[in-house]
This record gives structure tokens, C-alpha cells and sequence, in this order.
């Protein structure tokens, strides 16, 4: 009988029951009857049985490995119908697993073969990073310590965003390990199919079929595209995300102990790779999971079971959470104030949020049309590289008009701009369509729901009903940016969809005669009319995508004759006149017919070569079926074709030409004759403006100054909003001051801005002093009372920052002071010694007075000192510091010390022993098992 109470080691029926208060006799008499059933009868209602097996002496609880037990029961029903794997590993059961490192690894070292001849990667944000942590880097070097603080990037922020050591976090030194094996990026990749061959395995996936899937897996697009432009931390986080979901669903089949080590290891290697947003969406896959394993507990009135497990793998995250704790904690801090917090301004009524607002979070949304890119990779043009870049595209393009269009965009999406699309392979988008009908279970609706959500929501302002409800009541949801991102669940679940329905064919005998229950079960149709209603609805939409082209999508922007006109106008640096204009948007209307058959061209060749993919994969599994060939050239042919369509897709985005001889960094950052100027002024501290450059995306700048620019997605809010508000006006500013004329650069100047960095007429770089500049800190004679965070940034647009400070009445308590003071002249206060996270300073003054410090504002961590004596500070000017100093002679200091960081040091450290302890302990139990209980070991 299916439901016969088993042995979970040996599958005997024979079993007998103790407990106090336990029916022995209603349990003995349903035993004899129905064989095992009525001994689980017998002890409803009890709490303590214990059942033990007369065969093999195993002891187990009522329900406990329910799921191995059913796992045996389908194994022995799927065996019944054919569905057996055609491979018998026989007492080789790890050569498979060998097998599989190896090929990952050989794989990754042909495609980044550059890597194994000690060329590295260029990516353009990893150098944009190294500027940015420079005075970072210097600290550790010197004091062998943390600084926790920089002031080389947007006046001063912390440093957790951008670049922290964690010591006491153990698993740091796994996780090294695991990518430094081989050259970067070879180990990333190896750590995408490695993981991803985990959870395949866990879900009894055929190994030769995991290999293959892994590498599917492994080649999706966006994973090489992230690395090509140095997104590391991103991509480290989604390797781990296959391994943290096969934990939890191990420990859903029953084995909980399993499930909650690899669950915790993989969650801690996940969390150490810092990228928040890629763990939020492994979260929802988990609470998605999750829930449906509820609605199945209660249908199978397994409750009991179902919180068993959750609360074993809630244990596994905390110990996972307790590992990385220092970094969650001081992250979150900061978040509250970052730009993924809580705006204090309301004067602007835009969609705003606890988090980012709707509009910023939703420029890079996915197109609609955009989503078919799953499939046919340029079919919204690829990525936005000029047409030009393919000399096939305009090959036959009217030459007259050939070098203009060659000017064109290839892409022509949603998205202001891409490095390409994510596509996951013609071969697998089959598969993953063919899987919705011949899987079956929790794990087909888990795959359905995840994709469905991840594409709807990437989807963002083309989808704003459903983008608003999650930024209005789904927690955390808000405080991430490029809804696009969102994609990467699908890239996870329809990869492992495919898997499924492929090794569904690979071990049935008889599918294609085979009667598949579809509709909710209410009808059967037979497996060759799935299997060639799939092939015809799939390959026939490629198929008309190359035949009419047009059909499915338009080949040009959203109103792009206009943004050419406005990209003609920036570059002019002028308004044209509107005679002009109108000769440039006739020239572009008369090119437009051209660039599309540009577009055209590019379309049309992928949609072609998707097509034929799918094809002669279709064909592959039905000479398998029809047995023309075995599981060797099934698996063999079958690698080789996903391999043929990925690999050199892939090096569309991140080719042979990405790397470079290796240097030392400091060649990265030449300085100009304008660092050099300025690096001759070795007053302590003092700001450098970049106007010749983005100051929000300049990180270059700050690998020798103390920046009022930077490159993070992390920047405090309240900066961020000056920025906004102010110092992009006054940039303007400079350059009126550098022609003599009036200048108010108030804000500027009490950011003790003391260079800028300008280009003159010959595109030179030079250094110009910026009139002005307060200093580090300042005595003012009167202080202003403000309501609100309103209020204050817009008392900035007028007003004395060297003898006026504004306060947000917040502060009453602390203002002890008149509000007006007569001015001292004797009045000073000067810096004496500067460390990123300890400033000095010396003071005097005839009476209690109110300084400024030309310091960035931030409560979690740094503590003020007079005279070695705490002093409370408070926040002035929107984002300064200010304290009350008393009359006389005093030492004044600055110290960041955020407790948090030293607390969390500790538990991380308990953390990880207890995470690494753990997994030896079972290893060690593992190994002490006797040979024939080593068989499922590797499952």
C-alpha cells in the first residue's frame, strides 16, 4: 500500500511502538490488518512514540522522513513506468560529482582562457571602486585596522556600502577559497554551475543531465554581462542562490539535518557576498517555497512536520544571519538614512516611498516585448551599442546614408540603456515551455508563480499597478533600485523547469506513448502530442519572428526621431535654432526606414539561429526516444548544442578583448596636471570639486582628493538631496566666478570646497581655487531656527554659511545659547591632526559660542570630545556638524566608533564557530558510518 508505515532505512513494515498511554492493542490489531497503517493509528494523538524497526533496529518518530519514505515509494512508481535513470553509477556513485567539477572548471578556463595567461578582467565599475577606497586602503595599510569612515567621496559617508573588513566572519576564508581556486572570473563561473548542480542533485536530477543544466545555467547572459562591467558582488550572491534553495528544499524531503547545514552555509556565503538586493529576491523564491509546501502540509495534514522543519531551518538562518550580523547591522543603520531611507523633505509631491522613489527604482525597466529576449536574444536589439559595431547589420544599407545609421542605437527597448539582454537559451525557454506540461507537484507551481512574479514585476513602470503595490506594502521592497534586476529568479527557475522536463524524458522509456494528466488532471494527452505542440507553438513563434519581423515588435523607440534631436542639442551645447532643427529631424526621418532594416538584420539573425537550436534539440530527444541513440549521445549531442548557443553568445558581452595585462592600480590613476597642482597643498583636509565630469558617478576623482562627488548606489540621503538642490547649481557657479562674475557658492564653500578640477577652451584639465572656502570649522555669530527638513535645505539658498548656521528646531534642547552674539574676532578653531575616523581640533574663544564643523553629519558612530570629556553634537546647514564650545582653550575630537561593529564582531565570531563546528561534526558522523550506510550520502 502507498501509505503503509515503512523503516526509512530498510522500508520494512515490521514495527513496533512504545509509549506510555499508547493503544499497543489498537496499533498491534491495525498492524496485522493493514501492514504498517494502523501502527501510525495508534499513535494519534501521542507525542512520545517512539517506533522502532524489527528488521534493522532503527528507532524513528510517527512521520518523521515521511518524505524519504515517499521519495522510495515514487522512485519504486517511476521505475514502474519507465522513468528510471538509463545511467547506473553501481558502486561509482562520486565519479559523476568528479566528473562535474571538472567540467566546470575546464569549461570556465577555455571561455576566460586570457585569465589562465595572467591577463585580468577590465570592468569599469571595480576601477571606479579602487578610486573610491584609496583612503581606505591606506588606512588598513598603516594601522592594520578597520577606519569604518572615508571622507574621499561625497563630503564623508561611512564605509560600510563601500568597503569594510570583517575578521571575525570565519566563512570569509570558505568563500575566498571557492573563488580564488581558479582565476577570476573562471571561479565565479565554476561557482554558478557548481551550485546549480547542487540543487539539481537534491531534486534526484539525473547527474549527466545536471551537468548539462549547470552549465545552461551558468551561461545565462546577464551572469557575464555583470562580470564585464564589475558588478562582482552581485554575481557572487547569485551563485549562491541555487545552493541556499536546495538546502531548504533537502530539508522539506526530510532530511532537516542536511537541508539546515547546507541552507545555513550556502545563506552565510550568500550574505558575505554583500549585494542585499539579490538576497531579497532569494528570500521571496524561499517564502514562495515555502507556502506552497504549507498548502501541501495541510492537504496532506502534515502540519506538525512542515513546522518541524521551519523551525530547523529558521535555526540554520539565524546561525547563517549571526555569521554576517556585523555587516547586516551596520547596513541596516545606515540604510535609514541612506537614499534607500525615508526622505525628511515633502516639498516635492513625487512618488515617494519609506525607500526610493517610484521613478528613480523604475528607470531601468524591462519592456514587455523586451521579455521575448528570454529567447531570441537581440529582440529588442541586444545591447546599446551603435549599429556599426555589426558589420553585418549594415551591410547592405544604401551607402549614402550607411555611416549615419552606423551612428544609430542597436537597441531599441524601454530601458534608457543596457549592456544586453537576458537570455537563457533557445534550448532551455523549449525545455522550460515543455516542462509547465509533463511536471508535475510543488515544484512546477514553485517554478510557475517565481517566473511569473520576477517578469511582471521587472516589467516596472510598464507594469505600474503591480510595481506600486509592492513599493507601498511589501517591506524592503523599496530600498532597491533597476527593477530589471528582479530577473534574476527567472533566470533560476526557468533553467531549472527545463532541467526537470529533460530529465523527465531522459529516464522515461516510453514518453512519447506515454498518457500525461494536463488540466489540473481532468484530461490525458499522450507525450508525443505534448512533446510536438510544444516544438510547434515554441519554434514557430522564432519561426514567424524571422518570417515577419515586424509582427512582434516595431524595430524602433519610443519617439526616437525627438531623442536624437536632444542628443544632437546636448552635443551642441547650444539651443539650435529652430530652422535647424527642423533640416536635422528631416535628415533623421529620412534615415529612420534604413536603421530599421539595420535592426532588422539583427533581429532576423537571432531569431534564425534560436530557431534552429530548437530544432535540432527537438530532433536529438526524438532519435533518444525512438532509440536511434543512448543516453551517452543524448547527453553528449545535447551539452554540445547548449554550449554551441551559449558560449558564443555570451562573448557578445564579455569577450577575449574585455581583458588586459596586469598592473598595479596606481597606473589606473595617472594623475593629471591638475591632481598634481592640487596635491601640493598639504593642509590636512580639504575638498576637491570635478566639474568636468558627473560628481554622482566620479569615483576616480577621489583616489587622490577628498571628494564632493563619489560613485556609490548608496549615498546619505540628506547629501544626496543637496546635491540635488544645490551643489549642481553651483557648479555653474565656478565657472561664473573663474569669468569674474557674481557667484553664490554658500554651499560649496562651507564644504570647505577649496579646488575645482575645470576644463578650459583646449579640453585641458586644470585646478582653480574656489573663493570662499570656510575651512575646517568655524566660530558663527548667530544661529537660525527652522520648523522642518523644508525649511532648512531652502534657508540655503540665502545665506552666510561663515557666520550663520541653520538649525532644524529638532534641536531647541540642546541651544542653550543666544541665538546672536556679538562677533570675536579673536574667535578660532583649527584641525591639528586627521584620520578618516579621528579628527582633532583646538579652539579658543572669549565666550560660549556655536562651531561649525565642516563634517558630515552622522549619529550611529561618531562621539565628541572637549578635553577628553563626551559633548553632544548636533546637525546644522542640512548635513554639518555644530557643538557648543565653551569659553577659554579647549582640545576638541571626533571619534567614529559605531558600537554596533564591535558587538557584531563578537557574535560573528560565535556564529561562525558554531556554523563551522557544526558542518565538521557531521562530516565526522558521516564518515564514521559504516560502508553500506554511505549509499544515499551523496543525495
Amino acid at each position: 500500500m502507498e501509505n503503509q508505515l515503512k523503516c526509512p532505512k530498510c522500508g520494512s513494515t515490521q514495527l513496533s511502538a512504545n509509549k506510555k498511554g499508547f493503544s499497543a492493542k489498537k496499533a498491534l490489531g491495525g498492524a496485522i490488518l493493514t501492514g504498517g497503517i494502523g501502527l501510525l493509528a495508534g499513535t494519534i494523538g501521542s507525542n512520545k512514540v517512539k517506533i522502532t524497526c524489527l528488521n534493522c533496529g532503527k528507532q524513528f518518530n510517527p512521520g518523521e522522513d515521511k518524505d524519504s519514505v515517499m521519495q522510495k515509494s515514487n522512485r519504486i512508481k517511476s521505475q514502474q513506468a519507465g522513468l528510471s535513470s538509463p545511467y547506473r553509477s553501481s558502486n561509482k556513485s562520486w565519479l559523476p560529482h568528479i566528473i562535474a567539477i571538472l567540467v566546470f572548471a575546464v569549461v570556465g578556463i577555455i571561455y576566460f582562457f586570457p585569465a589562465l595567461k595572467g591577463l585580468v578582467l577590465s570592468q569599469s565599475d571595480i576601477t571606479q571602486f579602487l578610486g573610491a577606497v584609496n583612503e581606505m586602503q591606506i588606512f588598513r595599510a598603516k594601522y592594520h585596522t578597520e577606519p569604518l569612515w572615508t571622507n574621499s567621496m561625497f563630503g564623508g559617508m561611512p564605509a560600510f556600502p563601500i568597503s569594510v573588513n570583517y575578521p571575525t566572519n570565519l566563512v570569509q576564508y570558505l568563500f575566498i577559497a571557492l573563488l580564488k581556486w581558479l582565476p577570476f572570473p573562471c571561479g565565479v563561473f565554476f561557482l554558478y554551475c557548481i551550485g546549480f548542480y547542487i540543487l539539481l542533485r537534491v531534486l534526484d536530477i539525473d547527474p549527466w543531465i545536471a551537468i548539462i543544466g549547470s552549465l545552461a545555467y551558468g551561461f545565462s547572459s546577464y551572469f557575464f554581462i555583470i562580470l564585464a562591467v564589475g558588478h562582482n558582488s552581485k554575481a557572487n550572491a547569485i551563485a549562491f542562490m541555487a545552493p541556499v534553495l536546495a538546502g531548504v528544499i533537502l530539508a522539506f524531503k526530510g532530511k532537516r539535518l542536511q537541508g539546515a547545514l547546507l541552507t545555513a552555509l550556502a545563506l552565510s556565503l550568500e550574505l558575505y557576498s554583500d549585494h542585499p538586493q539579490i538576497t531579497y529576491y532569494l528570500l521571496l523564491m524561499v517564502v514562495i517555497y515555502g507556502m506552497l509546501e504549507l498548502f501541501k502540509a495541510l492537504k496532506e495534514k502534515l502540519l506538525p512536520a512542515y513546522f518541524k522543519t521551519v523551525a530547523i531551518l529558521g535555526i540554520a538562518a539565524m546561525v547563517a544571519v549571526g555569521t554576517d550580523i556585523t555587516s547586516l547591522w551596520l547596513t541596516y543603520d545606515y540604510g535609514k538614512v541612506s537614499t534607500r531611507g525615508k526622505s525628511d523633505l515633502t516639498l516635492n509631491g513625487e512618488n515617494k516611498t519609506a525607500g526610493l522613489t517610484v521613478s528613480y527604482a523604475t528607470q531601468w525597466s524591462y519592456g514587455v516585448p523586451e521579455t521575448f529576449s528570454f529567447i531570441i536574444p537581440n529582440y529588442q536589439g541586444g545591447g546599446d551599442k551603435a549599429l556599426g559595431a555589426d558589420k553585418d547589420a549594415i551591410k547592405d544599407i544604401d551607402p549614402q546614408f550607411k555611416d549615419n545609421v552606423a551612428n544609430f542605437d542597436q537597441y531599441w527597448g524601454d530601458q534608457p540603456g543596457t549592456s544586453g539582454p537576458v537570455y537563457m537559451g533557445a534550448i532551455i525557454c523549449f525545455f522550460a515551455f515543455l516542462g509547465l506540461f509533463i511536471i508535475k507537484g510543488t515544484l512546477k507551481w514553485f517554478v510557475f508563480f517565481t517566473t511569473i512574479l520576477s517578469v511582471m514585476l521587472s516589467w516596472g513602470s510598464n507594469f505600474s499597478s503591480l510595481t506600486d503595490l509592492f513599493f507601498a506594502h511589501f517591506p524592503g521592497y523599496n530600498k532597491f533600485r533597476s527593477v530589471s534586476m528582479i530577473l534574476v529568479i527567472a533566470e533560476l527557475s526557468i533553467p531549472l523547469l527545463a532541467v526537470l522536463a529533460m530529465d523527465r524524458i531522459f529516464k522515461s522509456k516510453q514518453f512519447l506513448e506515454e498518457k500525461i494528466p494536463v488540466l489540473f488532471g481532468k484530461k490525458e494527452m499522450l507525450g508525443r502530442n505534448i512533446f510536438f505542440g510544444s516544438l510547434i507553438i515554441v519554434s514557430g513563434f522564432t519561426v514567424l519572428s524571422y518570417i515577419t519581423p515586424t509582427t512582434f515588435t516595431s524595430l524602433q523607440k519610443t519617439d526616437e526621431v525627438n531623442q536624437k534631436l536632444n542628443e544632437i542639442q546636448e552635443e551642441s551645447g547650444q539651443r539650435l535654432p529652430a530652422a535647424q532643427l527642423k533640416q536635422y529631424r528631416e535628415a533623421i526621418e529620412q534615415m529612420m526606414p534604413y536603421v530599421i532594416q539595420a535592426r532588422k538584420n539583427i533581429f532576423t539573425a537571432d531569431a534564425a539561429r534560436s530557431s534552429i537550436f530548437i530544432i535540432l534539440a527537438a530532433l536529438l530527444v526524438w532519435l533518444y526516444l525512438k532509440k536511434f541513440i543512448d543516453w551517452k549521445w543524448f547527453t553528449a549531442v545535447m551539452g554540445f548544442f547548449i554550449l554551441s548557443d551559449m558560449f558564443p553568445l555570451d562573448k557578445r558581452y564579455l569577450s577575449d578583448a574585455n581583458f588586459k595585462t596586469k598592473h598595479p592600480v596606481s597606473e589606473d590613476f595617472q594623475p593629471t596636471q591638475a591632481d598634481l597642482e592640487i596635491m601640493k597643498d598639504t593642509t590636512l583636509d580639504y575638498r576637491v570639486i570635478n566639474t568636468t565630469t558627473r560628481p554622482d558617478q566620479d569615483g576616480m576623482t577621489s583616489y587622490y582628493h577628498k571628494s564632493l562627488g563619489g560613485y556609490s548606489g548608496a549615498k546619505m540621503k540628506r547629501y544626496d538631496e543637496l546635491m540635488t538642490y544645490h551643489i549642481d547649481r553651483e557648479l555653474r557657479g565656478i565657472y561664473q566666478a573663474l569669468q569674474g562674475q557674481p557667484a553664490y557658492l554658500s554651499v560649496i564653500n562651507m564644504l570647505n570646497t577649496k579646488y575645482a578640477i575645470v576644463e578650459v577652451k583646449d579640453g585641458q584639465k586644470v585646478a582653480v581655487p574656489v573663493p570662499g572656502a570656510l575651512g575646517n570649522a568655524w566660530f558663527v555669530d548667530n544661529y537660525r531656527k527652522v520648523d522642518n527638513a523644508d525649511s532648512e535645505i531652502v534657508a540655503l539658498d540665502n545665506f552666510t554659511p561663515a557666520t550663520t548656521a541653520i538649525v532644524d528646531k529638532r534641536f531647541s534642547d540642546y541651544l542653550k545659547i543666544s541665538p546672536s552674539q556679538p562677533h570675536d574676532s579673536t574667535a578660532t578653531i583649527k584641525m591639528t591632526s586627521y584620520e578618516p575616523n579621528d579628527l582633532n581640533y583646538t579652539s579658543h574663544s572669549t565666550t560660549e559660542r556655536l562651531a561649525v564643523f565642516s563634517e558630515i553629519y552622522y549619529k550611529d558612530g561618531w562621539q565628541a570630545y572637549i578635553d577628553g570629556q563626551p559633548a553632544d553634537h548636533i546637525q546644522v546647514d542640512y548635513v554639518l556638524r555644530a557643538m557648543i564650545v565653551p569659553a577659554g582653550n579647549h582640545t576638541i575630537e571626533f571619534k567614529f566608533h559605531p558600537s554596533h561593529y564591535f558587538i557584531g564582531e563578537k557574535i560573528s565570531l560565535a556564529s561562525s564557530l558554531i556554523l563551522i563546528g557544526s558542518c565538521l561534526g557531521f562530516l565526522f558522523m558521516q564518515f564514521r558510518k559504516k560502508p553500506e550506510e554511505h549509499g544515499n550520502i551523496t543525495k
